[in-house]
């Protein structure tokens, strides 16, 4: 396939800013001609997705992020292509979310005591899975803070004032809920794990299926060389994608900002036949 992927985007259903059909038309203007939807722990929103990808006339990959934690690090893992249907899959990602909506009211709760009284309704069950960027974009919204960057830094990120841990399942667990599930488990930006040893660890102990060599977190050439090398050595599925958000201030503001060539990933793309 000819063209650029971007196989790691977040919509609406998750924390992302934008609607699977302004992500769609976005891509097509990017040139992106494969794409994937891997909103944090949920699937809600792949369907909507894929119907908007075809009309654009866009290869579709459907996936999933899961949010897991291994040694004090957070460590995410992508599920691509995985039955939507599948009960253990779909009880496990509500269990996640119902954890995440608990945090949710202990940062707002938390933030209160702080003196800042943001004023953020929760969302419908259903419709997305809650996370940290919806109440930066609420503190930015009410003058709080600047930037939704700010927000993490000064407030929300981990060791923050306001930070709360979320209890989260294990790479290993992730790894096998999305393989009973008939999916692809990728190791999502290892590099943003932010100690090599512990993302080696888990490549050489846990059956992955590939690595998301291409992402903002390795956008130096050494990084970048150093996971490609990992996943040559260990025959692992190369991957790479913007991880779009489109939060204001944070990288990258714009889906065209970060680009992969199809050629990169395309033993990838030809698992599922794109």
């Amino acid at each position: 396939m000819d063209g650029l992927a971007d196989l790691h985007i977040h919509s609406t259903y998750s924390d992302g800013m934008y609607t699977p059909q302004e992500l769609a038309a976005m891509a097509k203007a990017a040139g992106i001609t494969a794409m994937a939807l891997t909103d944090h722990d949920t699937l809600k929103g792949v369907t909507e997705m894929a119907a908007a990808a075809a009309a654009a006339g866009i290869g579709f990959i459907h996936g999933v992020e899961f949010s897991t934690r291994w040694k004090e690090r957070q460590v995410h893992v992508l599920g691509y292509g995985v039955d939507i249907n599948n009960k253990v899959l779909t009880d496990k990602l509500e269990y996640v979310r119902g954890i995440r909506r608990s945090r949710f009211h202990k940062i707002l709760q938390r933030l209160h005591e702080l003196g800042m009284d943001v004023d953020l309704p929760e969302p419908e069950e259903g419709h997305c899975a809650v996370g940290r960027p919806h109440i930066a974009r609420a503190m930015v919204a009410q003058g709080f803070v600047k930037t939704v960057q700010e927000a993490f830094d000064l407030y929300i990120g981990e060791g923050k004032p306001a930070y709360q841990p979320q209890t989260k399942i294990t790479p290993p667990e992730a790894v096998s809920i999305i393989h009973q599930a008939g999916g692809l488990a990728i190791q999502a930006h290892p590099e943003e794990i932010g100690n090599r040893d512990i993302a080696l660890e888990l490549l050489d102990t846990l059956p992955y299926d590939g690595i998301e060599v291409y992402h903002p977190s390795a956008k130096e050439k050494e990084a970048e060389t150093f996971w490609l090398q990992i996943a040559r050595l260990r025959n692992l599925l190369i991957t790479g994608g913007s991880d779009f958000h489109g939060n204001p201030g944070r990288f990258p503001e714009q889906i065209s900002e970060w680009k992969v060539s199809c050629k990169n990933v395309q033993d990838f793309l030809a698992y599922f036949k794109l």
